[in-house]
């Protein structure tokens, strides 16, 4: 839009930031006396969605769930209200990147995440995620919140070093008006826990094993679970058969790894009871191997490697509120705005091909190093490729910082390539189609028929 801010209410709309299959966000501008202004992020819900009863209940539901969170590490909903029969909520604009972002740039640009800073995202991760595992009612009650959507996508590195959950869009909630139908699983498929997928009854140590996967991730740059389709990803989470971390990338603290592969635990009573406990277990590793992960550390890596995102943001900004961004893209103002609608379509609100999961992270090159590399070995163990680079021989004790793969373990770079990959024009016969099988048998069988034929007369 060109022709300045629109009114909505008392906010000032300054730019169209993304539009869902549920909501539009906007970045937006409230006013008040003695000059006071303040940037903030509307998601009003779709104009064709207000006569659609159970549209406004999952809308209200959100909006009733993060209301009750107020936490450093949460995003934050401030208003919930209603113009000329449209439907919206006023979040907290936050500057930074999603956690799938950063971990994408850094290992780019870096060649790894600094195992600093992985630990400290989850550390504050944990924070917020404690703070709304406790929210109870005014009478005591807990309200039993569990996000079930934990993902890095659902995670935003503040340009000031601090990490925030964002969307709470299918948390589960005592007191909420739409419920889950039977048999229907919500979030993204490579980020839930083994009763998620089973459809189990899910308490918040499920979050707790989310956040195992995004600290596995960002720590190894591997994806852990995911495959070529829902199925797969969904037969590996349950199998919850997780590699030793440091066999990915030996700078891995050993203290680190045990915290992982605690909070990755397949049985729930195996897991961290809580995320504050697990919060708790990774400070103590982290100092016993001289990490630091602080919110100013943070900052200060935030700043070293993301300048660049920092001065555009800055700059798509000054235009928003100038209302002069044109052509360009108005997404990259908010991170908020761009996973607020990646939520929703996680959230079920709107049709989504289930090759479309791509997220940011699943582009992560192994280590830093280069993607374009063959699968070269079937793996039975996770039904997943063994990415070897073929000009460096396997040696069983490869020198640090070379991408050497354990079995079972897919490269973040090989996105399309999961699942049960053979070498170039083979396939297993695990993967061969029934009717393919059916052929196969036949013909062995005639074969053996002729032979015993010819023998005989």
């Amino acid at each position: 839009m060109g022709g300045g801010p629109t009114r909505f209410g008392k906010y000032d709309l300054l730019a169209l930031l993304a539009t869902g299959g549920m909501a539009e966000i906007w970045l937006a501008r409230v006013s008040g006396a003695a000059g006071f202004e303040k940037l903030v992020v509307i998601k009003r819900l779709l104009d064709q969605l207000t006569v659609n009863p159970e549209y406004i209940e999952m809308f209200l539901d959100e909006a009733r769930i993060n209301a009750r969170l107020s936490h450093t590490n949460v995003v934050q909903v401030l208003e919930l209200g209603q113009v000329e029969g449209k439907y919206f909520m006023a979040m907290e604009y936050v500057a930074g990147l999603s956690v799938a972002q950063v971990g994408k740039r850094a290992t780019q640009r870096l060649g790894d995440v600094p195992q600093e800073v992985a630990c400290g995202v989850v550390a504050q991760a944990c924070a917020g995620l404690h703070h709304a595992h406790e929210r109870a009612q005014p009478d005591g009650t807990p309200l039993g919140i569990i996000h079930r959507d934990v993902s890095p996508q659902n995670l935003i590195l503040t340009f000031e070093g601090l990490v925030k959950v964002l969307d709470f869009g299918i948390a589960k909630a005592e007191g909420r008006t739409t419920q889950t139908r039977a048999g229907l699983v919500k979030g993204k498929s490579a980020y839930m826990s083994p009763e998620q997928c089973l459809g189990l009854p899910l308490d918040r140590r499920s979050d707790v094993f989310a956040l195992g996967i995004v600290l596995f991730e960002l720590a190894t740059a591997r994806r852990l679970f995911k495959r070529q389709n829902s199925y797969q990803t969904f037969e590996a989470i349950t199998r919850a058969e997780v590699p030793g971390p440091r066999t990915l990338n030996p700078k891995i603290d050993a203290g680190i790894e045990t915290v992982i592969l605690r909070a990755l635990a397949k049985r729930p009573e195996d897991r961290f009871e809580s995320a504050s406990e697990m919060q708790d277990a990774l400070d103590l590793a982290m100092h016993k191997a001289g990490l630091r992960g602080s919110r100013s550390d943070l900052e200060k890596f935030v700043e070293k490697t993301f300048a660049r995102e920092m001065d555009e943001q800055r700059r798509l900004l000054m235009q928003a509120e100038r209302g002069e961004l044109g052509g360009q893209n108005p997404a990259l103002v908010s991170a908020v705005a761009v996973e607020a609608v990646n939520a929703e379509r996680a959230a079920g609100y709107a049709a989504r091909a289930d090759s479309d999961e791509k997220t940011s992270i699943d582009e992560l090159p192994p280590l830093g190093e280069d993607s374009g590399r063959t699968p070269l070995a079937e793996v039975d163990q996770l039904a997943a490729a063994a990415a070897i680079d073929p000009t460096v021989p396997a040696t069983p004790n490869p020198p640090l910082g070379r991408d050497t793969v354990p079995e079972g373990v897919p490269a973040l770079s090989h996105d399309a390539a999961l699942g049960d990959t053979a070498p170039s024009g083979v396939r297993s016969l695990g993967n061969l189609p029934p009717l393919y099988l059916a052929f196969a048998v036949l013909g062995a069988l005639l074969v053996v028929i002729a032979l015993v034929w010819l023998i005989a007369f």
